[in-house]
């Protein structure tokens, strides 16, 4: 039993590492060949054999996936599984723009992790009565749509672009250890949906409000992310403030920040009922939450002090901040 759950983990682990050759261009071509040296068990020529790192990757990638598959499916290595999931989408895209690892890769992680969460318990993603399935298509959507974001983001907006740009600063093998560990960290805020998936408590009180919850911080960040992007690309002038103030942004004047934060509860609250004693889910979904709000009330930090330096003292801001005085949690003042 031990030597299986150490050979997935191999797996994959082998899974992360063979994202290397076409993400980092470590090879040229996909048609790149090397070549195995063969002694016959009992003497003779030397044969040489040819493999393609292609058919390689078709071999090993589909025992990793099964092996995956399996850990996801019951004991103690899911969370290990969903970061090699998580891995092989956080990986090649750091080794093309290293803050993708922050950025597109979070956000496509994501939903990559959810759908294959799905595909593992075949959760229908269309059903309206399953919490579960709902909360998996809420996790789906969440990283699709923030991955897809924050991409026509970048591609629109020349700013943007050129603070991603401005990550690449590390070797590519130096952005191993950084896609592996933010992968895990992607691992560990996703998992209450493995475990839901797991136990299927599609009566548990606790496990529908964390979906309703869930689901109103996706929406909220989605609303909020699209009216700031709209409201800033019709500026015309970058150093004058123009908002957005109306909806979500009277709660408080980063709700984009609070719905990520609401989104993330609401899973871990969702997942919540089904871990039992199990420490690791708690664990890990503590150490999820407490690192995503950390990150977040920084950024909200960071980013009142440039609007702060930048439009302070313009009349619209200034009454902006006065009609508005709490910068992430409504209700208070900062």
């Amino acid at each position: 039993m031990m030597q299986d759950k150490l050979r997935a983990i191999f797996l994959c682990g082998l899974l992360i590492l063979i994202q290397l050759p076409s993400s980092a261009g470590f090879l040229p071509q996909k048609s790149a060949t090397r070549q195995l040296s063969h002694l016959p068990p009992r003497g003779g020529e030397i044969t040489t054999v040819t493999t393609s790192s292609t058919s390689l990757q078709n071999s090993i990638i589909p025992a990793a996936m099964s092996s995956m598959s399996s850990m996801l499916q019951s004991g103690p290595w899911g969370v290990i599984a969903l970061s090699g999931v998580a891995s092989s989408v956080v990986l090649p895209l750091t080794m093309y723009r290293q803050g993708y690892s922050f950025s597109v890769g979070y956000g496509f992680s994501v939903a990559t992790m959810g759908w294959f969460i799905a595909k593992t318990f075949r959760i229908s993603l269309v059903s309206t009565t399953s919490p579960v399935s709902l909360l998996a298509l809420g996790v789906i959507f969440y990283g699709a749509r923030l991955g897809s974001f924050l991409l026509i983001r970048e591609w629109t907006v020349e700013s943007k672009r050129q603070q991603i740009k401005a990550f690449d600063k590390s070797p590519l093998l130096q952005r191993i250890p950084l896609a592996v560990s933010v992968s895990l960290f992607y691992a560990f805020l996703t998992l209450p949906l493995l475990y839901a998936a797991r136990t299927a408590i599609e009566d548990s009180l606790i496990l529908k409000i964390g979906t309703g919850l869930a689901w109103l911080g996706a929406v909220m960040e989605a609303v909020t992310d699209g009216q700031k992007f709209l409201v800033k690309r019709q500026a015309s002038d970058e150093s004058t403030f123009v908002g957005p103030t109306g909806g979500f942004y009277k709660l408080c004047r980063h709700p984009n920040y609070l719905g990520e934060l609401i989104w993330w509860f609401g899973l871990a609250m969702a997942g919540a009922p089904s871990y039992g004693k199990d420490p690791i889910p708690w664990v890990c979904s503590i150490l999820g939450l407490y690192g995503i709000y950390g990150i977040m009330s920084g950024a909200t930090k960071r980013l009142d002090g440039k609007q702060q330096e930048k439009y302070g003292g313009q009349e619209n801001y200034d009454a902006y901040r006065n009609e508005v005085p709490a910068s992430l949690w409504p209700g208070t003042s900062s």
